[in-house]
C-alpha cells in the first residue's frame, strides 16, 4: 500500500506538462512576494502638489532674496511736538561730585563782527526781489527806535544764558558779585524757584527760547521754534515757552542760527512778544538775523549783542574778550556781553566785575540798553487841564 503513492509521484514529477505547471506556480509566488515588499516596506514617493502649490514653490526659489529694511529714523528732541501742558520737562539730576564743565550745548558761535544798530530811518524804501522784475509793495513804515539813554559812565551789560538747567553752576552765577542779566531755559527743573532765587539776589531775569539751528546735529531741547511749519504749531510751541514761568522783560535766542533768518517765523515771534511787552535781545548767532529788522516793524524794543566772551573754553581768551567789551563800551557808551554759567568764565567774571566797576564802567541789565519804541507826539504833548 505504501509503494503506491511513490509511484504516483514519480510518475507526476517525471511528466513534463506537471513540471512546467509546478515551476509557473513557484515563479508567480515569488513575484506576489517581491510586490508585497515593495508595497510595503520600499521608498515612498511624495506627492504630487496642486497647481497653485506649485506655482508657490517656484516664487519662493527664483524671488531674489529680502532686502534688508532700514528702520525709520526716531524723531530728534530738537522736533518735539508741541507741548500744551505747563509743567516743565524733567532734567536729569546733576551730577555729584561737580566734573569740570563741557562745552556749552549751544551752536560753534563764529566770532561775529556785529554792527552796532542805529535807529530806524523814518519810511523804508521799498524793496525789489531777487530778478528785479516786481517791486514788492512797501510794508508799514516801521516805529522810530530811540537808544539807550546817555550816561555819565560806559555801560556793559553781561548776560549768562543757558541758565537752570545745571543748577549748581547756575546757583553759582547767581552769587556774582555784581548785577548780571540771568536767561533760563524754559525746560529747567525747579525753574520757577531758581527765578525767584535769581531776583531776590538783585539779578535781572530773562527768557532763552530755544530757536533751530543750522546744523541737523545740534540739539536746542524741546519744543524748539521751527522753520517751515504751520504757523500756529509754532505759536503752540513759543507759548508753552513763554508760560513756563513770569517775572521776566525779555528773551533771547538759544542757538537760532536757522531760525532768527527766517522772515515769516520772526514775525510771528515779534508779534506775540508785541502782545505781551517783552523785549528780545538778538544773540546773533547768524550773520543774516532779522531779528533787529522784525522788532523794528513790530514795535518790539529790541538789543543785539556785542560780544560772545567764552565759545572757546579757555580762560586766556575769557580775559581777552572781555577786554573788548570794555573797548566797545568805551567807544559805544554801552555794550552787551553773553556767556554762559561754565567754570572758567564764572571764575573769570567773578574778579572782572569789580575791577571793571573800579575802573569807571556801570554794569546794567539788558533792558537798559534796548532800542525802544519812541514816544508818539501825543504823548510827548500830554493833555491839556
Amino acid at each position: 500500500m505504501t509503494d503506491q503513492p511513490k509511484g504516483l509521484f514519480k510518475t507526476a514529477i517525471s511528466d513534463p506538462a506537471v513540471r512546467l505547471a509546478a515551476l509557473g506556480g513557484a515563479l508567480g509566488g515569488a513575484v506576489l512576494v517581491l510586490a508585497v515588499v515593495l508595497i510595503v516596506g520600499g521608498p515612498k514617493k511624495a506627492p504630487t502638489p496642486p497647481p497653485a502649490a506649485q506655482e508657490s514653490q517656484v516664487a519662493k526659489i527664483d524671488a531674489p532674496p529680502p532686502q534688508h529694511v532700514r528702520q525709520p529714523v526716531p524723531t530728534l528732541p530738537s522736533r518735539a511736538e508741541p507741548v500744551t501742558g505747563s509743567t516743565p520737562l524733567p532734567v536729569p539730576a546733576d551730577p555729584a561730585p561737580l566734573p569740570a564743565a563741557p562745552a556749552p550745548a549751544m551752536e560753534a558761535y563764529p566770532d561775529l563782527p556785529v554792527a552796532r544798530v542805529e535807529p530806524a530811518p523814518t519810511g523804508p524804501a521799498p524793496t525789489v526781489d531777487q530778478n528785479k522784475t516786481k517791486p514788492e509793495a512797501p510794508s508799514a513804515p516801521p516805529p522810530d527806535m530811540v537808544g539807550p539813554p546817555p550816561a555819565d559812565k560806559p555801560m556793559i551789560a553781561i548776560v549768562i544764558d543757558d541758565m537752570g538747567v545745571d543748577q549748581r553752576r547756575s546757583a553759582r552765577a547767581m552769587k556774582l558779585p555784581a548785577k548780571v542779566t540771568l536767561s533760563f531755559l524754559p525746560y529747567s527743573r525747579d525753574l520757577k524757584a531758581q527765578a525767584a532765587e535769581a531776583r531776590k539776589l538783585g539779578h535781572e531775569i530773562m527768557l532763552h527760547v530755544a530757536m533751530e539751528p543750522e546744523s541737523p546735529e545740534a540739539d536746542p531741547g524741546p519744543n524748539v521754534l521751527l522753520t517751515g511749519v504751520p504757523e500756529q504749531e509754532l505759536l503752540t510751541n513759543l507759548r508753552w515757552n513763554l508760560g513756563q514761568m513770569d517775572g521776566y522783560a525779555g528773551i533771547n535766542n538759544h542757538m537760532g542760527s536757522r531760525f532768527t533768518r527766517d522772515l515769516a517765523g520772526m514775525r510771528t515771534v515779534m508779534a506775540e512778544l508785541k502782545e505781551r511787552g517783552l523785549f528780545f535781545l538778538d544773540s546773533v548767532t547768524s550773520r543774516d538775523s532779522v531779528g533787529a529788522k522784525t522788532a523794528k516793524e513790530a514795535g518790539v524794543a529790541y538789543a543785539t549783542r556785542d560780544v560772545f566772551i567764552d565759545h572757546k573754553d579757555d580762560e586766556a581768551f575769557v580775559r581777552k574778550q572781555l577786554e573788548r567789551l570794555e573797548a566797545k563800551a568805551r567807544k559805544h557808551g554801552s555794550a552787551i556781553a553773553i556767556g554762559h554759567p561754565r567754570d572758567i568764565t564764572l571764575r573769570a567774571l567773578k574778579t572782572w566785575l569789580p575791577k571793571v566797576q573800579a575802573a569807571g564802567f556801570e554794569l546794567v541789565g539788558a533792558s537798559r540798553l534796548l532800542h525802544r519804541p519812541a514816544p508818539s507826539p501825543t504823548h510827548l504833548s500830554g493833555t491839556s487841564g
